[in-house]
């Protein structure tokens, strides 16, 4: 492993592009008063492009998403992970698990991605930090423009003149490749035919920034990952409005569990379930990949109803992470209500903060003085209902698992 540091923001897309050349993988890239410092090591054959790129990972991108503390406070650093969490949403998080987000706009302003590069090796080693499912996120516009100029450098591309290098970025068949050209020579008065060899790095700059214009760079809104506005009134005021929008998640719940059997269910192995794969792609940056779709994934069900529906989830696969509550995006109700989110903890429960450990989650649907019945994910290995005591003790009278929280999302 080897680290560079002091690049300038002007030097960026030449070290890329001599790390691409030499086949090295960019293990981080983070900035500091305005250089870059960025840590690689050389590739090897068992670094496999489509596993690295699919598969999801088997530990946290920030180890503060697995610490029941909340994040430092103050405005985020540079940020170290990226992911889509809903249509035309990214949510950026920083070293520390700091997080926020980029609405609306376009495409490529939400992803810092001026040239709407496609998510792959090739991005993930000029300093990708995550995707939206086909392109890449960058950690800030510089670096998405540096990847830019870094691809433009590539044995792919060096050699072709400017027309031809733009036919092979934007081919006839997805653009309009002549006008694309055409547009690029016009603004920066490039010729056509000139060889991208023989350009300087002024040169090369623009032709990026030209790039970005046509891929149609719109900013949208930048904004705290937090409950929209939230209410600061009377608990009761608070609960009551939650209640009132609880048919948004449950609606999604309802639909997850009407669908047939198989389709809600996880597969005997070594079959997975890719829409249960899809909860934890959808709503938590990482689980344990080990078990595939027989890994504990109540919580991710619970959350992506809750993502899909417009609310805030708690980017961790963990039932234990809505019990911590780290960015007070859930109201703690006094006790079950329908459609609330009800968790449950087994033993031991020696840890007040419950750092570690096994826990339930689902939506509440109804209870009884000893009982609360729940739609939720995981349950008998299927959505589905499925009661459970409030209090349960061994025969020793040892507590073996008790609902230790009720929760409304916070909204408007």
């Amino acid at each position: 492993m080897e680290t560079l540091r002091g690049i300038p923001e002007a030097g960026l897309a030449d070290t890329l592009a001599d790390l691409v050349q030499t086949k090295m993988i960019v293990l981080s890239l983070t900035k500091s008063d305005g250089a870059y410092t960025v840590v690689y090591t050389p590739s090897s054959p068992s670094m496999d492009t489509e596993r690295l790129d699919q598969a999801l990972p088997s530990s946290p991108p920030v180890a503060n998403m697995d610490d029941p503390s909340p994040p430092p406070a103050g405005a985020p650093g540079e940020f170290v992970h990226a992911r889509s969490i809903a249509p035309k949403t990214i949510l950026y998080t920083d070293a520390d698990g700091r997080d926020q987000i980029r609405e609306g706009g376009s495409r490529s302003w939400r992803n810092c991605n001026p040239g709407n590069i496609r998510k792959g090796d090739f991005s993930r080693n000029c300093g990708a930090i995550g995707d939206d499912g086909s392109f890449a996120i960058f950690p800030d516009e510089t670096v998405g423009k540096a990847a830019i100029i870094a691809l433009m450098k590539t044995a792919a591309y060096i050699r072709l003149t400017l027309k031809n290098a733009i036919f092979r970025y934007a081919p006839p068949s997805e653009n309009n490749s002549e006008a694309y050209a055409r547009f690029i020579h016009d603004k920066t008065g490039i010729a056509l035919d000139a060889v991208l060899s023989d350009l300087k790095a002024d040169d090369f700059r623009r032709i990026a920034n030209t790039i970005q214009i046509i891929e149609g760079w719109k900013p949208g809104i930048i904004r705290a990952n937090a409950p929209p506005a939230p209410l600061m009134n009377a608990k009761i005021g608070v609960a009551s409005s939650a209640a009132s929008a609880t048919q948004d998640w449950m609606a999604i719940a309802r639909r997850e569990a009407a669908l047939p059997l198989r389709e809600r269910s996880q597969w005997p192995d070594p079959g997975e379930n890719p829409r249960i794969l899809n909860y934890f792609k959808v709503c938590a940056p990482w689980f344990e990949v080990a078990d595939g779709d027989e890994v504990d994934w109540c919580a991710a069900f619970v959350n992506y109803c809750l993502v899909t529906s417009g609310h805030m989830g708690t980017d961790h696969p963990g039932a234990r992470s809505f019990f911590w509550n780290k960015k007070n995006q859930f109201h703690v109700l006094s006790g079950p209500q329908p459609g609330a989110i009800a968790v449950r903890r087994y033993a031991p429960f020696t840890d007040p903060k419950w750092t570690t450990g096994n826990g339930h989650v689902g939506f509440v649907i109804s209870w009884t003085s000893t009982t609360v019945t729940l739609l939720g994910g995981n349950q008998s290995n299927t959505v589905c209902e499925k009661t459970f005591p409030l209090l349960e003790k061994n025969s020793s009278g040892a507590k073996q698992s008790e609902f230790v929280a009720f929760l409304m999302p916070v909204i408007v």
